[in-house]
């Protein structure tokens, strides 16, 4: 099944598991067994899923919490305008106690780059590939919009585009917010007004018309501004119904995903899910101490191995859920135990600075009411605990970023606490492809290949150095002759030639620095959109993955 081609584009194969690597050394057998279990191959993962099918057993717990999941999920499909028919037959298997579920996760980012939408485009292909070998498995691909974080982060109101033209190689689309919103929660920001929504189309458009080169005929420039013009049509579309600035990110996916490519990914969202897990907020309040201590000691243990999973230091002191705000922000907490075995959580909101407690009663008999209940929220380590706990879900699709360090510490956690990890997968294929911004950076340089770029730029800061070893013992030499009273004539023009061969090289370091930024840049979906069309994008990733049957050889991708 594999590709040459795919292969060969970025020279030897890589493995998923080299991302995990450092963690390895750790000589933590529960981190060892937990990498070696994450699949190279789809056809890993499909016999992977179709041996966890043997053993599946949801009791009434979990499909209670199905029922309350299900709920939701219809809510924002109605709201998205994305009921469609694959939707609805998939909302009512969640109930079936056969039903297995596939989980990806994300927050709502501004135009969210491509690797969000091949989350979804691997567990999709992963359930229908499996439900070809056994026809009657039921399964469900849940994808949880994280709209509970702060808009404080970069991430979620940024998107990327290649752009030689722009100082760091890169365009940058932008929701501006106040400082006073800087730590407003995302789902309680503002739906962006129509200037913002309008700027933003103007930058795209121009930012596409000026990246057209000579390369690109009559035709291929109509196709390229037909493919901008009908996504913004779906843009147009989200923002008509949209209350909100996560609701305008979550229905955008929803339609794409959905609507343009007929998946029946069911969405939801996480700030509405206090309820389904009500319990195993309990739970994890009931065993904070436990949860505390193994947070503590794998910390301890990365740090002494020098690995810095990016789960903060302090983790272990602070509640695994956040505490809600009344001014639409939230507090991280701490558990609080009286001498007369009461539990509280209490903190200081993140934006108001307003001091924030939570009674939850008795220890052995924890109380949280429907109001109090909406205004919890789990941290980033609980929320997988939870889904695997309250909701019995079978695969995670993993991140190849942040959320890798925070699995790590997850599959610590997951141990201690005796809950049952899902199958771990990770598609880790850089695509390749020479879009009209690439393309138009590419031209700026003297190389055949993009390969290339790292080593050119190696290569002129050698060159630089190379100057500065001939200019500063002139400048030596100059400061010698002006003490001795001598001609300083001879050496002043073979500086003023030498540094002026010195700007050209340095003004190619930039250049190329621009290019490399641009070629490397992790471009939203909207580069992909307009490149290859919405539809013919999910078409390209599914069909590279099915041929290639590795999650780790890059993606060879043209229109």
């Amino acid at each position: 099944m594999g590709d040459p081609m795919a292969t060969a584009a970025l020279g030897r194969t890589p493995q998923v598991r080299s991302l995990f690597s450092k963690y390895e050394n750790v000589g933590e057998p529960i981190i060892s067994d937990y990498i070696s279990s994450i699949p190279e191959k789809l056809s890993d993962a499909v016999n992977k899923i179709l041996t966890h099918t043997e053993d599946i057993a949801t009791n009434d717990f979990i499909l209670n919490n199905r029922g309350k999941l299900q709920i939701l999920i219809d809510k924002f499909h109605r709201e998205a305008a994305t009921m469609t028919a694959g939707v609805a037959n998939k909302l009512r298997l969640l109930i079936d106690p056969k039903t297995q579920i596939f989980v990806s996760i994300h927050q709502p980012n501004l135009f969210a780059y491509g690797g969000v939408f091949k989350k979804i485009v691997l567990l999709q292909t992963l359930m229908r590939t499996v439900e070809e070998r056994k026809s009657l498995n039921k399964f469900v691909n849940l994808f949880l919009i994280v709209d509970h974080d702060f808009m404080d982060d970069a991430y979620i109101r940024l998107a990327e585009l290649p752009s030689i033209k722009h100082s760091d190689g890169r365009l940058e689309l932008r929701m501006p917010i106040s400082e006073s919103r800087r730590w407003q929660l995302v789902c309680n920001m503002p739906l962006p007004g129509r200037t913002i929504l309008d700027r933003w189309r103007m930058q795209i458009y121009s930012w596409v018309r000026n990246s057209f080169s000579s390369v690109y005929s009559k035709s291929d420039k109509s196709m390229i501004l037909d493919n901008f013009e009908h996504f913004w049509r779906i843009v147009e579309e989200s923002y008509s119904r949209s209350k909100s600035y996560s609701d305008f990110n979550s229905f955008l996916m929803s339609q794409l995903v959905n609507a343009e490519w007929g998946y029946d990914t069911l969405f939801v969202r996480l700030s509405e899910m206090s309820t389904v897990f009500e319990d195993g907020f309990k739970y994890l309040i009931s065993n904070f101490m436990k949860y505390s201590d193994v947070l503590s000691k794998t910390e301890n243990m990365f740090f002494r191995c020098g690995i810095d999973t990016g789960v903060s230091p302090t983790s272990y002191l602070h509640a695994p859920l956040w505490v809600h705000c009344l001014c639409g922000s939230k507090a991280s907490a701490r558990v609080h135990r009286s001498q007369q075995d009461q539990i509280s959580l209490a903190g200081t909101c993140m934006s108001c600075k307003k001091a924030i407690e939570v009674n939850l009663g008795n220890h052995n008999d924890i109380t949280i009411s429907k109001d109090m209940l909406q205004g919890l929220s789990p941290r980033a380590i609980p929320i997988l605990l939870l889904l695997s706990r309250d909701l019995g879900i079978t695969c995670y699709a993993s991140g190849t970023g942040g959320s890798m360090g925070y699995t790590m510490v997850g599959a610590m956690v997951f141990k201690e606490l005796s809950i049952k990890m899902p199958v771990t997968l990770v598609w880790a294929a850089t695509d390749v492809y020479r879009g009209l911004a690439q393309a138009e950076a590419l031209e700026t340089l003297p190389l055949s290949k993009e390969a290339d770029i790292s080593n050119y730029v190696e290569i002129l800061k050698q060159k630089n150095l190379d100057y500065n070893s001939k200019i500063d013992p002139l400048i030596a030499e100059r400061a010698r002759l002006i003490r001795a009273g001598g001609s300083i004539d001879s050496v002043l023009s073979n500086l003023f030639m030498l540094k002026q061969e010195q700007r050209k090289i340095r003004q190619l370091i930039k250049v190329a620095e621009k290019v490399k930024n641009a070629t490397e840049t992790k471009p939203s979906i909207i580069d992909y959109a307009i490149n290859f069309g919405v539809g013919n994008t999910e078409t390209l990733w599914r069909r590279n993955l099915l041929k290639n049957d590795s999650l780790s050889a890059s993606i060879t991708m043209s229109p």
